[in-house]
């Protein structure tokens, strides 16, 4: 069996081991797991911890490990298959360390590989698609609430794919960027990451002189498509399911920074020439600001003022075939950091959670791209503001953005209200509010809308989701909308039943909605067996009855 425990300082005198000219001066402490008669269970096997290490000397990030102070570190090395052979040992090695200082959290891997030729690089874009390619991934519980968490993944030539989770995997914001410092190298023995992290990309508490996180490290061998963890999952979990992350301990006297940042923008324009239009010509000028401040570790304040998106990356083209409207997900860095705790509407578990036929892209009570946007048109917004976060056992979001006026659309307010409170393990239930309200001329026109919500799971593989929604509008079209769901999902079986409506007049002005007027009715039932085939990791056969 593969021994699963609490990690202590390395004593001295280990043998020392060099990976080849390109880490020769890193010192590691090998702890090979031996071969299991039988493999582990991921879901039974306690959680790992380890130790990070303080460090006082300075670490240059290039991707090679070679300062002394790596040597230091507790070495991780007990990875475990998640796929293709779950709870078997991993087939190639891997080697983490993990340091801090004052400024930054550091994290070293050496990817050991027998094949350093087959290693798999599809993309060096940022937010690259990770299933097509290596690649080493770390996701951090900052507030140990085993819900919520931060996820870096890198590929051997130091592309970046970051996302901040919520809810224990039941939904994942990729928009958001995190600052991190990440250098890569390949060598004849597999490839090395370097990463460090400062304490201000982070949320934490401050309170606690010694902080103790959740955390996770997941390896991806492309070639083998195989899948490894530090803190074993089973096939369905991904490493975002932070109810199942090992533990960090020993950081000490660390601060997140003051979380206070400014970016200023000033736009100039001068247009001159007999080619252009009359109303083209001459000078203009424009300027703006957005402000991020950290009021607590666990609540951030977001002011904007004649907010410049022109740095906001350009929707992933979609061809509709369809005669429903495109849900395009929010890119704009004014909205996207703990945007989780807006969620309302059809959740989907993205880890483990039974199959429902529907997701957010059916049924958002709050879509923030209707707030600056008319069609794919931006509409100036004015002024904003923002706060989100949490505070014992509740998450609260407030917003207020007031627009301007575009084309023959007046100016508008928009509002949104939004409370959650935790019940128990990963269940929670809220309240929502949004108000669309013309302003200036078109100040009698308004749409609100008022929804309760209960994401619910009693046993850890039972899931009830459930809301009810309204909407109200100064011309009477006013109307409801609900959904009662309930779902069973582990290793063998994924069974739920479903049913959701729609009144012909609901209508969410701060939301979006695929089809109204409709009444669905949805069940499946379905298996995952794990036939003992060389070449077949998992068969899904299902029967699903979906009748609107």
């Amino acid at each position: 069996m593969i021994l699963i425990s609490a990690v202590n300082h390395p004593p001295k005198g280990l043998t020392l081991a060099a990976f080849g000219l390109l880490c020769s001066s890193l010192v590691s402490a090998q702890v090979v797991p031996a071969t299991p008669q039988q493999p582990i269970d991921p879901e039974a096997v306690p959680r790992p911890e380890t130790f990070a290490i303080r460090t006082e000397s300075s670490i240059l990030v290039d991707g090679r490990l070679d300062e002394g102070a790596w040597a230091d570190g507790i070495p991780i090395t007990q990875f475990v298959q998640s796929k293709p052979n779950t709870g078997y040992p991993a087939t190639e090695e891997t080697l983490v360390r993990v340091l801090y200082d004052d400024n930054n959290l550091y994290v070293g891997a050496i990817c050991y590989e027998s094949e350093p030729d087959k290693v798999t690089v599809t993309s060096l874009e940022r937010d690259f698609a990770t299933l097509n390619s290596d690649i080493f991934g770390i996701s951090l519980d900052t507030f140990l609430d085993r819900r919520n968490g931060f996820i870096f993944w890198i590929n051997p030539r130091g592309a970046i794919r970051d996302a901040q989770a919520f809810d224990d995997s039941r939904t994942r914001n990729d928009a958001w960027d995190g600052i991190i410092d990440v250098r890569t190298t390949v060598a004849d023995s597999g490839w090395v990451v370097e990463m460090a992290i400062p304490w201000t990309t982070l949320r934490f508490s401050v309170s606690e002189s010694q902080q103790t996180w959740g955390v996770n490290f997941n390896r991806r061998i492309r070639r083998k498509n195989e899948d490894v963890y530090w803190s074993p999952l089973d096939q369905r979990e991904y490493i975002h399911k932070m109810s199942r992350a090992g533990t960090l301990r020993g950081l000490q006297e660390v601060r997140p920074g003051r979380n206070f940042l400014i970016k200023p923008y000033v736009k100039a324009l001068r247009g001159t020439g007999t080619s252009l239009a009359e109303e083209d010509r001459g000078n203009s000028y424009d300027g703006g600001l957005d402000l991020k401040y950290g009021i607590t570790p666990r609540m951030t304040l977001d002011l904007t003022y004649r907010t410049d998106f022109s740095q906001v990356e350009v929707d992933q083209e979609q061809i509709n075939l369809t005669r429903f409207s495109l849900f395009f997900p929010e890119r704009r860095d004014f909205f996207l950091e703990n945007s989780g705790t807006f969620t309302f509407g059809d959740v989907r578990g993205m880890s483990g959670d039974p199959r429902t036929g529907v997701s957010l892209r059916d049924f958002s009570l709050f879509h923030s791209r209707q707030i600056g946007l008319s069609g794919r048109s931006p509409v100036p917004m004015e002024i904003g503001g923002r706060l989100t976060g949490s505070a014992g056992r509740f998450e609260l979001g407030l917003l207020n953005v007031q627009t301007g006026a575009f084309d023959d659309d007046p100016a508008e307010n928009f509002s949104v209200v939004r409370v959650r409170r935790k019940v128990s393990g990963t269940s929670d239930v809220g309240f929502m509010f949004g108000n669309r309200q013309a302003t200036g001329n078109g100040g009698g026109d308004y749409n609100r809308s008022f929804g309760a919500d209960a994401n619910l799971r009693p046993h850890s593989n039972l899931v009830i989701n459930s809301y009810f929604a309204l909407t109200r509008t100064n011309t009477g079209n006013d109307d409801e909308a609900g959904r009662l769901s309930i779902g069973w999902r582990d290793r063998l079986w994924d069974a739920s039943a479903l049913f959701r409506s729609f009144g012909d007049d609901f209508d969410p002005g701060i939301g979006y909605v695929r089809r109204v007027g409709i009444r669905q009715y949805y069940a499946t039932v379905g298996a995952h067996p794990r036939p003992d085939v060389s070449f077949m990791m998992t068969v899904n056969p299902y029967v699903e009855i979906d009748y609107i």
